[in-house]
């Protein structure tokens, strides 16, 4: 069995950034190698071959700050090691180079989670930028030791766009780098936010639950799937289950999965069975989401009484979903009196869109319209931001 050669195990010091090379190709390994020493990154381990699962275990818990991984000696094994370094617990900044200047290949491998795309020849500036542009989103996120927060969605009414809403801001919060996210579907019979973001999952929710003994973070990450955007999701189950005992399990998966990601967002649905109390108690903010109908904000203002009764009670956001200024049947005034406070967030009217969506598979998010100005202002304030203007960005800005 191959070993992984090592170059250095020097580990970084305090304001360095310490690196692993994945680069088969001898010649181009080496080059690396001497930019990086010669700019004061020290190189914690440079690999010959891509390194099979006990040997990956071995570099991430060294825990470096950038992977370097080469695609050309094998494209799909170079990017199955990318995604499987991206789908763990680790802050590193994964960098894929490539003598190929193929759009197509820069594409597929920031699907996999690369932040940057390195082309041969690489320049020794170039490769000194990306580290410390890796370097700089390591220290914006070195106090993330605490719990990342949980964003929780919950409707007053069936239909009212709890998913819709989750799966875009969650997109939305992504787009942010502010830290990972995560759309967790704790509708366990009829969920649909995988199905919203074109996804198919092999495990789900379900199986976390049922496993409770063997809940870790590498067992937790088994069981997500990743987005095209970067959001990790972990599904709701396929086939309609019945399944009522929650208890200590839903606690056990939120507390991983809160020491993982920066943001870990909640579609509940309506109804949250057993697990209610245990998300109430866990969550920072609750979005309520409502429409301008009497039955919903009635709704609403039940949930909100319950909420604010607790002894523990989150911050709350209300969202009222589909609305036209135009045709507003209940006024402002009217819905802030029904609901015993103002509305927060007014989510446009624009069926035809939201159903061109849910049957592509291409959230509202990824395009500019209406809903995803007002869904991308939610999740800037959410991840700490000021508000600001949405600035463009090119295929290549997309990695920086």
């Amino acid at each position: 069995m191959a070993t992984i050669p090592s170059i250095s195990d020097s580990l970084t010091a305090a304001g360095s950034a310490s690196i692993v090379l994945i680069v088969p190709d001898a010649a181009r390994r080496g080059k690396l190698d001497r930019m990086l020493n010669d700019s004061a990154f020290p190189v914690a381990r440079a690999c010959s071959t891509y390194p099979e699962s006990h040997y990956l275990e071995e570099l991430i818990t060294l825990g470096c700050d950038v992977f370097v991984v080469d695609l050309d000696a094998n494209i799909e094994q170079a990017l199955a090691l990318i995604e499987n370094i991206c789908s763990r617990d680790n802050p590193a900044t994964v960098m894929a180079t490539s003598a190929r200047s193929d759009p197509a290949l820069l594409i597929r491998s920031m699907q996999a989670g690369a932040r940057e795309f390195l082309a041969e020849p690489v320049l020794a500036k170039t490769l000194i930028d990306a580290v410390t542009r890796a370097l700089t989103r390591r220290e914006k996120t070195q106090d993330s030791t605490s719990a990342g927060k949980l964003l929780m969605f919950v409707g007053a009414k069936g239909g009212s766009g709890v998913t819709t809403l989750a799966t875009n801001f969650s997109i939305a919060l992504t787009k942010q780098d502010a830290g990972k996210v995560v759309i967790v579907d704790m509708d366990l019979q009829l969920g649909e936010a995988a199905l919203g973001l074109n996804l198919t999952s092999q495990f789900s929710v379900l199986d976390a639950l049922r496993n409770e003994g063997r809940l870790d973070n590498d067992f937790l990450s088994s069981l997500l799937v990743r987005h095209t955007s970067g959001l990790s999701v972990l599904a709701a189950p396929e086939q309609y289950t019945p399944f009522n005992s929650l208890s200590s399990g839903v606690k056990k998966v939120f507390t991983i999965l809160r020491r993982q990601f920066a943001f870990v967002v909640v579609d509940a649905g309506m109804a949250i069975c057993n697990a209610e109390e245990t998300l109430l108690d866990l969550a920072d903010t609750i979005y309520v989401v409502t429409e301008a109908s009497v039955p919903a904000l009635r709704n609403a203002h039940r949930l909100l009484s319950y909420i604010a009764g607790r002894e523990r009670s989150p911050h709350v956001e209300i969202i009222v979903n589909r609305f036209n200024g135009k045709e507003f049947a209940i006024d402002q005034n009217s819905t802030t009196k029904a609901l015993g406070r103002p509305v927060d967030w007014k989510i446009p009217n624009d069926s035809p869109s939201v159903r061109t969506a849910e049957n592509t598979g291409v959230p509202l998010a990824m395009k500019d319209s209406p809903i995803s100005r007002v869904v991308d202002q939610m999740a800037v304030i959410a991840s700490g931001k000021p508000a600001q203007s949405k600035k463009s960005k090119t295929l290549r800005g997309l990695f920086q």
